[in-house]
């Protein structure tokens, strides 16, 4: 009885030093991981444009949006209110503009093309080229599970994104903004993933800010169907 209780405490203390033996231990160890989760580089490569239908909860309120996205650099997204056009955004690869409540600014250069890949479904591929400063925090809770926190910094911004543990797939964002009452904390999630074509995409997602909340859901999802670039065209 001895040896065997002796036998189990050994172990025990080898399952426990496999799995943190397992932990990963550098932001690019993470940020490959997520990849590979998602279908891996090479796929994520093959899409050319990408047009997805989502539905946003906004305090009782519901917005359906259409994104399209044409790779290397376009981007056009349309919300809309009881069926009435709400609002937009056209990125040509060079200018952003955004149009809301009758009002339009727009975005040059380095700062549009900055907007551009937040909204880019899989920026990731391409922090090396864009010089993303990575460093990884450590282990976070997020929904009661274990989540890699990354510190990630380009162009005097920062952010930590959250990658849950075991399976690798980015569940939290968050990022504090400036607002016109001070700084304001910006908190992303993402769940229920799904594939399409052979790589994986988030179908549920929140954002919250300060005390606005906003809960959406993808409808849809497709992938090389052929986007002509006269779409991308601002007036």
């Amino acid at each position: 009885m001895k040896y065997k209780s002796i036998f189990g405490v050994m172990l025990g203390l080898l399952v426990s030093l496999n799995a943190f033996a397992q932990d990963l231990t550098t932001a690019d160890a993470v940020v490959d991981k997520y990849l590979a989760a998602v279908g891996g580089k090479d796929k994520i490569r093959t899409i050319q444009d990408i047009t997805v239908s989502a539905t946003t909860d906004m305090q009782g309120r519901t917005m359906e949006t259409e994104t399209k996205m044409k790779m290397p650099n376009k981007f056009k997204q349309t919300s809309y209110m009881m069926g009435n056009e709400a609002g937009g955004t056209i990125y040509d690869g060079t200018t952003l503009s955004r149009s809301m409540r009758g009002q339009t600014t727009t975005k040059e250069g380095k700062e549009a093309y900055q907007e551009f890949m937040q909204n880019h479904p899989f920026p990731e591929i391409f922090y090396d080229s864009l010089q993303v400063e990575k460093k990884l925090v450590g282990i976070e809770k997020v929904d009661g599970k274990d989540a890699y926190d990354l510190e990630l910094t380009a162009n005097g911004n920062t952010w930590h994104d959250y990658f849950d543990r075991d399976s690798g797939l980015k569940v939290k964002r968050t990022a504090t903004n400036e607002s016109p009452r001070g700084k304001m904390e910006a908190v992303f999630t993402y769940g229920d993933y799904k594939a399409v074509n052979g790589v994986k995409f988030p179908f549920a997602s929140s954002r919250k800010f300060g005390q606005f909340e906003m809960a959406s859901e993808t409808q849809s999802i497709k992938i090389n169907k052929g986007i002509d670039d006269k779409q991308f065209k601002i007036k």
